[in-house]
């Protein structure tokens, strides 16, 4: 009985086997196009089972096992994937058609979406995976090299540091050239720095002003629309809770070398023998004095590389060198249905900065949601609250003598053979204590004791009403209102460079603002089967209020008490302001016209009335036309069987910038003191003369560009051609003497732009396991002023304490010009004549001496442009352009199964930046101060020689310097302040900004831990920089206003950071 009951089991075993080899089948087939042609490398998979797939070959087919009653999963990038029931079939042939994924994608305009098929104007997007590759606090950073026609510029490296957004290299002279914020609809002119970018859902940045001529008066230098994330609609209730968390460390990417302690003695040594009198009387001199003067600190010079080679502080990597940290931990909440959807996002972010004692720490929440009561009806909300609060002092602030950069710098490794380093760490450099024109500290002092620190609060709210009246007719009505506080307190302790020439001092500022906002925009729609009609009528008013109060004192007791009770001190100064008259009135309309999805036009018109104008100007228009040809939807285009899209577009619009000062058109009062009788009294007096025909600066743009796909959107190019013409831009304009004023404010330049964008993506390959796409953005412009105020040109100073013109702002020329000598190297001993009984040079005949001194052998030697013989302020020059001819960014993405790789590089080519820090740190003639290791012995001009003997034969003297390129010490001293060529860099680079590699583990894994979404990744920023130039960064502007970009002066360097991330959702 049990051996019959062993085979009828055998039997029924084998049985089973047969029928579910029976129902598993081999499919064959073919996979082809709209016109018949075969799709290699399309994905074939089994529905429900991720491990059963295939591709299909070369001719376009396929083979695959899989059950009778299963379904087949058919896709391919650019087509429309397909679900294909096989029921019991062998052979299935299919034809994928091309997916409108792309261009049906909806992008945000002004006050509206649109298909992105159905743009007319300049309108590019960067989404929320993209952001969210670099870690950063704020995410304007994360838009650098990324858009094409956007030029994304962090002034330097430090917590906090300023950002600047150019678009298409914005159009005013002296207002701001920043774009308009738009978030979740609600336009704002504060920047993005209050914005998590985990909650953001996309970036959408309209360039041309046929898409930002519906701002109107705000929309000249374009705008970004910011769309935050929202509950999604679902169809049932269940919760979705996610947490984003990442760790990190970082160093400043780059040190700038300075001189060793060997060096630093050896050119003490210089300028203590070499005497201040040899300019004077053209001469080289000696000191005996000096040199006993130097033996007494430093010991014998034969001794000094026994002394002093291997000691010495690096007073960068003790300040600025540490291994900082950074923290972000992010927890999302969201859900509902089909009626309710809510989205919850709470974040932190803790950085730690490259300086001791600073950083920044910042919290961040928000509530958005929608309701949608029935078809016609449907709310929507959004609340947020940040606090942002930035330590540290930073080190571009300040002069020549009070600069943070330049105390660390030039502070000395070393203080003689009586000095320890310890003793150098914890107190003061015994070299200044007889030096009353010092104003330097020990670094680590200077950053202990003194405090700038800034909090930032932000609360926003705003919602909206959306009612349908009918199918064609529905109404959106919103409110929003945003409220901010900034408090800075700054205090010097009493052994910072600032107390010890005064006393201990401080000051704080608090200042709040506010604005509030309402829109009502009435849309009507009709569809037909060759026409699409849509019109959008608008009102919008916005009413912005400001107000700070700042208060100074001096003569503080004590480091401990500080600024908790600035009564103990004496009142020095006390600032205030109020701005609650900054209004704006509009009325806008749009029309877009779509006919049968190949000819699009695209009409909008906006008034504004704005308080801050003159009573004749208050009022402006702001109209722009655009038009597309969809040309890949004609025939004789189709046949051409190339492209998957090509449109044609073109537009022309009028947008302004009121980003101007409140009451500018208004006659003002200033505080005035008078005499009366032996004393002074207080009083009043006109500011200056009041701007009454005050109006807006306005550009107008032409933009043509053109759209094409291929192979199914697989490859997309998008060229565009621009040309920007600026007028009415506000200019300080020269007035006649007898006014009593040097100058008044007017709408009287002109500026133009022109450029050219071009974005290009491509998915390179498309596999079962593997992909690779590639995004890459170029953008070129050239900017021309085309008038001034009545003059030819004007100068500008980047103030950083050399009291010199340093930018040439010239008619014909572009804005961003240096101005200064041109340097054709050193004067060399045969440009002199010698006179050996007096040991005096004097230049031979035909070599151009300088005006404002005389010259020796390795005294700077500049041009003489206008050729009198003499080198004078008349011949300064423009010597540089911090303009590039080109930048842009390259972006690949690969994926293998579950691992994703991102390498983003960003470049810049033929930008040139003004090395103020250079200029101001290689002043070797500064006694006890040190400099760059560019001015060491190896390339200064030197008046000792090797064993530190007096050169006194002109052919010595000619011998030991073959070659160098750094001027003597004569001519690099404290008031040798010359703005020449020789500082002006090329910046051009090359950044590998960004690099993530993540892994996703398989859904099987993360739900074993009850995920449904588990991903690890590594991100890698400013790895890599190649440049020529040889600061901290060539990415820099410190003194950047429009006047003066380019400059670098005391610049906070840039970390290099690694990061460990996950994300979890539940």
């Amino acid at each position: 009985m049990r051996n019959i009951r062993i085979v009828v089991s055998f039997l029924l075993l084998c049985l089973g086997q047969v029928m579910a080899f029976a129902q598993t089948l081999n499919i064959t087939g073919k996979v082809v196009d709209e016109e018949g042609l075969e799709v290699i490398g399309a994905n074939i998979r089994v529905k429900g089972n991720a491990t059963v797939g295939t591709i299909t070959s070369i001719d376009g087919t396929y083979s695959i096992r899989a059950g009778a009653k299963d379904v087949l999963q058919f896709s391919y990038i650019g087509m429309a994937s397909q679900d294909i029931p096989i029921k019991g079939r062998t052979k299935i042939d299919v034809q994928l058609k091309q997916d409108n994924k792309v261009l049906d994608e909806v992008v945000v305009i002004g006050y509206g979406t649109s298909k992105r098929s159905d743009l007319t104007g300049s309108v590019v997007s960067v989404k929320s995976d993209d952001l969210m590759k670099n870690p950063v606090s704020d995410v304007t950073q994360a838009l650098a090299g990324r858009v094409a026609g956007v030029q994304v510029t962090q002034s330097e490296g430090g917590p906090g540091a300023g950002i600047s957004i150019r678009v298409r290299g914005g159009m005013s002279i002296t207002q701001s050239n920043e774009p308009l914020y738009v978030i979740d609809g609600f336009p704002s002119e504060d920047g993005l720095a209050d914005l998590d970018p985990g909650e953001i859902e996309s970036i959408d940045i309209l360039k041309d002003a046929s898409a930002t001529a519906i701002y109107g008066a705000r929309g000249a230098n374009g705008v970004v629309v910011v769309t935050t994330k929202g509950g999604k609609e679902k169809k049932d209730t269940k919760l979705t809770v996610s947490f984003d968390a990442y760790v990190g460390v970082a160093r400043i990417a780059r040190q700038l070398p300075v001189l060793s302690s060997e060096e630093f003695a050896i050119l003490d040594y210089e300028r203590n023998y070499f005497s201040t009198n040899s300019v004077a009387n053209s001469s080289y001199i000696y000191s005996n004095e000096g040199l006993q003067r130097f033996q007494n600190t430093y010991g014998a010079f034969r001794e000094i590389h026994d002394n002093y080679a291997h000691r010495g502080i690096d007073w960068q990597d003790i300040v600025l060198g540490r291994t900082t940290t950074s923290q972000n931990y992010r927890v999302n909440v969201s859900g509902g249905g089909r009626e309710l959807n809510y989205n919850l996002n709470y974040a932190y972010y803790k950085e730690l900065g490259a300086m001791m004692y600073s950083g920044t720490n910042k919290h961040n929440i928000s509530l958005s949601f929608s309701q949608r009561g029935d078809k016609r009806l449907s709310v929507n909300g959004r609340i947020t609250f940040s606090q942002t609060k930035v330590n540290g002092s930073g080190t571009s602030d300040g002069n020549t003598r009070f600069n943070r950069m330049e105390g660390i710098l030039q502070y000395p490794p070393i203080a003689g053979i009586t000095a320890t380093e310890e003793e150098l760490l914890e107190g003061e450099n015994p070299l200044y204590e007889d030096d009353a024109s010092n104003t330097m500290q020990n670094p680590l002092i200077e950053a202990e004791q003194t405090l700038d620190n800034r909090t930032t609060r932000v609360f926003q709210a705003n919602g909206g009403v959306t009612f349908r009246f009918n199918k064609r007719w529905f109404l959106r009505s919103t409110l929003g209102s945003r409220y901010q506080t900034i408090r800075r307190d700054q205090f010097y302790g009493e052994l910072t460079s600032y107390a010890k020439r005064s006393s201990i001092n401080g000051s704080v500022q608090y200042s709040e603002s506010g604005s509030f906002q309402s829109s009502n925009v009435l849309n009507y729609e009709y569809k037909s089967k060759t026409h699409r009609l849509n019109l959008m009528f608008g009102q919008e008013w916005v009413s912005r209020w400001s107000q700070w109060v700042r208060s100074r004192v001096t003569n503080l007791p004590n480091n401990d008490i500080a600024l908790d009770d600035m009564s103990l001190g004496t009142p020095s100064q006390v600032t205030s302001n109020v701005n609650f008259d900054d209004k704006l009135l509009s009325f806008f309309s749009r029309a877009n016209w779509n006919f049968k999805e190949r000819f699009l036009l695209t009409a909008t018109i906006r008034a504004d009335g704005s308080s801050k104008f003159a009573r004749n100007h208050k009022w402006g228009f702001f109209p722009s036309i655009s038009g597309a040809w969809r040309l890949s939807e004609e025939e004789f285009v189709k046949k051409l069987n190339v492209f998957s899209d090509l449109k044609l577009r073109a537009g022309y619009g009028l947008a302004g910038n009121n980003r101007v000062a409140s009451y500018s058109s208004l006659d003002l009062l200033q505080s005035a003191t008078y005499p009366s009788g032996e004393s002074v009294s207080a009083g009043y007096a006109p500011r200056g003369i009041p701007s009454v025909e005050l109006q807006w600066e306005s550009n107008k743009t032409l933009n043509v560009g053109v759209d094409m796909g291929f192979l199914g959107q697989r490859i997309t190019i998008s060229p565009e051609f621009y040309l920007n013409k600026s007028s009415h831009l506000l200019l300080n304009s020269k007035v006649p003497t007898s006014s009593g004023y040097s100058t008044m404010l007017r709408n009287i330049g002109k500026t133009r732009n022109i450029g050219f964008d071009l974005s290009i993506s491509s998915v390179n390959i498309q596999s079962k396991d593997f992909s690779w796409s590639t995004d890459l953005n170029l953008s070129f412009n050239r900017n021309r002023i085309e008038a001034l105020s009545g003059e030819d040109y004007f100068l500008e100073e980047a103030a950083f304490g050399y009291n010199q013109n340093t930018h040439k702002i010239a008619v014909g020329e572009p804005l961003g010009q240096f101005y200064g000598f041109k340097t054709l190297g050193l004067y060399q001993v045969e440009d002199f004549k010698y006179d050996a009984a007096t040991g005096t040079y004097t230049l031979k005949d035909g070599v151009p001496g300088r005006a404002d001194s005389n010259v020796l052998p390795g005294s700077w030697k500049f041009a003489d442009t206008d050729g009198n013989g003499i080198v004078d302020d008349n011949d300064r020059t423009v010597i540089g352009n911090a303009n590039p001819d080109f930048y842009g960014g390259i972006t690949n993405n690969f994926s293998y199964k579950g691992f994703d790789l991102s390498v983003f590089f960003a470049f810049s080519y033929g930008a040139e930046v003004l090395n103020a820090t250079k200029l101001s740190n290689t002043k070797t003639g500064n006694q006890n101060k040190n400099v760059l290791e560019l001015a060491s012995s190896s390339n200064r001009w030197m008046t000792v020689d090797a064993d530190g003997n007096a050169i006194t034969d002109p052919e010595t003297l000619k011998a030991v310097n073959v070659g160098k390129t750094v001027a003597f010490i004569s001519d690099q001293e404290q008031g040798d302040y010359f703005v020449h060529s020789w500082a002006v860099e090329d910046a051009s680079y090359l950044r590998l900004s960004n690099l993530t590699l993540g892994y996703t583990f398989p859904r099987v894994w993360a739900q074993k831990m009850n995920l449904s979404k588990l991903r690890l990744y590594f991100t890698g920023s400013n790895l890599f920089v190649w440049t020529p130039y040889t600061g901290f960064d060539p990415e820099v502007s410190t003194k950047g206003s429009n006047l003066t970009p380019g400059v670098d002066f005391g610049a906070y360097p840039r970390n290099r950071s690694f990061v460990f991330g996950v994300n979890l959702t539940f």
